[in-house]
């Protein structure tokens, strides 16, 4: 007697599930480098007592860093007030540039001991960004952080295009660029204001394109919307 069909079927499929169970699934192709200039922020946090070791280390590792293939700014912020928060604003020639110095570079250990935040690195492409003239000395800088939900990614940048393209034609505007975090956190921002004078900052921040984006954007944000004002260390 011939065996029922769907016995032999049942058989073959005990079978093979074992082989097809032990079979890995493969892995998914790795994406491809990100093209063009980087810009990478990053945000340390330091006691006030430790600011004069801060400033030592940041400035060796902003000269360092300027003699690296690849580098072609390194910028040193300091927050106005309070003086505990310093932005090492960078950008390198491309991502590659980027990552063969992320693998020496030994800022984080430099930096630990006057550190009252975890240290935040921001790899970022552009976005949005225009040529900078150079600064007066009596120039104030603003850098904000901009978070949103992922599905209000596409909201944001339609307030933000109008927005920094208004905001650039402003009396005192330096600098107003936007630059975007990578995958997998492309629904994070951070804006870069530069202002020949903290008045012509004021000046903006109470615009009237100022307060639409900020009214336009309030729903959209995913979490605290952080906007600081720092000056430029020499």
């Amino acid at each position: 007697m011939k065996p029922h069909v769907a016995t032999v079927f049942s058989l073959a499929l005990a079978v093979a599930a074992p082989a097809l169970a032990q079979t890995p699934a493969a892995a998914p192709a790795a994406p491809p480098p990100p093209e063009g200039p980087m810009h990478v922020v990053t945000y340390y946090d330091y006691n006030p007592a430790s600011r004069k070791e801060a400033d030592r280390v940041l400035r060796a590792y902003r000269a360092a860093t300027m003699k690296e293939e690849g580098a072609t700014n390194v910028s040193l912020y300091q927050e106005t007030s309070p003086l505990a928060r310093m932005v090492i604003d960078e950008t390198w020639r491309d991502f590659t540039a980027y990552q063969a110095h992320a693998k020496s570079s030994i800022l984080a250990a430099a930096l630990k001991t006057g550190e009252i935040a975890p240290l935040d690195i921001r790899v970022q492409r552009e976005w949005s960004i225009a040529a900078m003239p150079a600064a007066p000395a009596k120039a104030v800088f603003g850098f904000s952080h901009i978070d949103v939900n992922p599905p209000n990614v596409a909201g944001l940048e339609a307030a933000m295009k109008p927005y920094v393209e208004k905001s650039r034609t402003e009396k005192g505007a330096l600098r107003f660029d936007v630059m975007q975090c990578l995958l997998p956190c492309r629904n994070h921002y951070t804006l870069a204001e530069g202002w020949a004078s903290e008045a012509d900052f004021k000046a903006h921040e109470t615009s009237a394109q100022a307060v639409e984006f900020r009214d336009k954007i309030a729903s959209l944000l995913g979490a605290l919307y952080d906007h600081r004002l720092y000056k430029a260390e020499k």
